[in-house]
C-alpha cells in the first residue's frame, strides 16, 4: 500500500522514480481533485508590486477559482480581480492543480496561509476578522524593550535568545531563509 522510493537531494538521485511512483499511485487509486466546488488552496509566495500591487501566487488544491470570486486567506478577504498563469497569460478559471498569481487582496498574505473562496463578501470579511482576532491573541506584545533593557536581561541570564527580524522582497524566501 505505501510505496517507498529512495532520494537523495545531494546526489540529486531518484526524483525520477518518484515523481513515476507518485503519478502511478494517483492512477491507480484514482485521486481526483473535485473541480466543481468552491476553491481552496496555499499561498506559494506573495509580494507587493509598484505597479500592480498586493500579489499572491498561490497552488489551487480543490475546486476552481475564477474571477470575481470572494477569497479569505488568513486574516485578509479581498475578491480575484485578476488571475495569471504560471507564463504570465491572463486566465478566466484555474482548475485544481494550477498555480495562479491574483491581485485583489488588500495587503500581502503570508506564504502558507490558506485560501478559501467564500459565497459573499460578508462572510468573507467575519472570517478574515475572526482569524486576525486569534492570531493577535496569540501575539500579545510583551512589552518595549531597549537595548540597555535587554542587554541587563542578558547578564542576569533571563534572556537567552534574541529575535531578528527578516526583510525581504518575496514572503516565499524569507520562509526559506527562517527555517
Amino acid at each position: 500500500d505505501v510505496v517507498c522510493v529512495p532520494v537523495s537531494a545531494r546526489k540529486g538521485t531518484g526524483i525520477d522514480d518518484l515523481l513515476e511512483m507518485i503519478l502511478l499511485v494517483a492512477e491507480l487509486q484514482d485521486i481526483k481533485a473535485n473541480p466543481n466546488r468552491l476553491a481552496t488552496g496555499v499561498i506559494i509566495e506573495a509580494k507587493l508590486e509598484k505597479s500592480t500591487g498586493p500579489t499572491a501566487t498561490v497552488l489551487i488544491q480543490q475546486g476552481t477559482l475564477k474571477m470575481g470570486d470572494n477569497i479569505v486567506v488568513g486574516s485578509l478577504a479581498g475578491k480575484v480581480r485578476a488571475m495569471f498563469n504560471d507564463r504570465g497569460k491572463r486566465i478566466q478559471k484555474a482548475p485544481p492543480s494550477t498555480p495562479v498569481s491574483i491581485l485583489g487582496l488588500p495587503e500581502v498574505p503570508q506564504a502558507g496561509d490558506r485560501l478559501e473562496v467564500v459565497a459573499d463578501e460578508r462572510t468573507a470579511k467575519q472570517m478574515a476578522q475572526r482569524t486576525a482576532e486569534q492570531r493577535r491573541s496569540e501575539t500579545m506584545p510583551l512589552g518595549q524593550v531597549s537595548l540597555d533593557t535587554l542587554y541587563m536581561q542578558m547578564q542576569e541570564g533571563k534572556v537567552k535568545e534574541l529575535n531578528v527580524i527578516l526583510k525581504c522582497d518575496v514572503q516565499g524566501s524569507a520562509e526559506a531563509i527562517k527555517n
